[in-house]
């Protein structure tokens, strides 16, 4: 879930219901608040919704749970920022950028796969490339890496590039471990990642803190060999690493 959202939303909640009597409310909002059974006014839900689609610039109805409203306003408020504000930066980086094109096309790859692939950069710069992204219409394939079947072991090498560093972690484990499985034995998973730094464009995007425990966890867990960890120029903050299916 998007914690960003989730608090935003929380925080006009008990804005909404400040009077002392509705402190058992306040008291009680969670992720299966059903935000409909609230004691609304028409005054009071107008001023709530109106401050929250202020903030995010998203239309909302506010009916079903918590959970349920904060993973649709964080799907749209993604792809809008995705989409519409985010540009890549490809050049800037020593160790995601040009150079690793370079060096995968070099091992003469049978099959490579970029997830999160944004503006598909790569195209034309790695043989036999295939680039998804739920997000932008330049892909191959308009697809979340979770929506992408295809056989176990089908990639020698993917890339994901930024893309698996959003929401909690066990919704980052789960489109890891899935690339993992899709990654062929000795093939490479080639990672750039945000340690937590927000996007200044888009502050409602959740962004994962990876760390180097977090990498080596990670490794144990799916039997990987961790073959290179790096950090990006300064100003970028970004990680850079790699590993080898065993």
């Amino acid at each position: 879930m998007n914690t960003k959202i989730f608090a935003l939303i929380k925080k006009n909640l008990a804005t909404a219901f400040a009077l002392p009597k509705y402190s058992s409310v306040r008291d009680g909002i969670g992720a299966d608040t059903v935000v409909e059974d609230l004691p609304w006014t028409p005054a009071r839900y107008r001023k709530f919704k109106d401050a929250v689609e202020a903030e995010l610039a998203l239309p909302c109805d506010y009916r079903g749970t918590l959970k349920d409203i904060i993973a649709d306003l964080s799907e749209r408020y993604t792809h809008r920022f995705f989409a519409e504000i985010w540009k890549p930066r490809t050049g800037d980086y020593d160790h995601s950028g040009w150079a690793l094109a370079e060096e995968i096309a070099k091992q003469d790859p049978r099959n490579v796969l970029d997830v999160g692939c944004g503006y598909h950069p790569f195209k034309g710069r790695i043989p036999n490339l295939t680039g998804i992204d739920p997000y932008n219409n330049c892909a191959d394939y308009e697809v979340d890496i979770l929506d992408y079947k295809v056989r176990p072991g089908t990639h020698d090498h993917i890339i994901a590039l930024g893309s698996i560093n959003f929401n909690s972690k066990d919704e980052i484990e789960q489109r890891f471990a899935h690339c993992v499985e899709l990654l062929a034995p000795g093939g490479k998973f080639y990672l750039r990642a945000n340690p937590g730094i927000p996007h200044k464009a888009g502050p409602y995007v959740d962004i994962f803190p990876w760390t180097f425990e977090t990498v080596n966890e990670f490794a144990e867990r799916y039997n990987l060999k961790l073959l290179e960890f790096k950090r990006e120029p300064a100003e970028l903050g970004r990680l850079y690493f790699v590993y080898q299916k065993l």
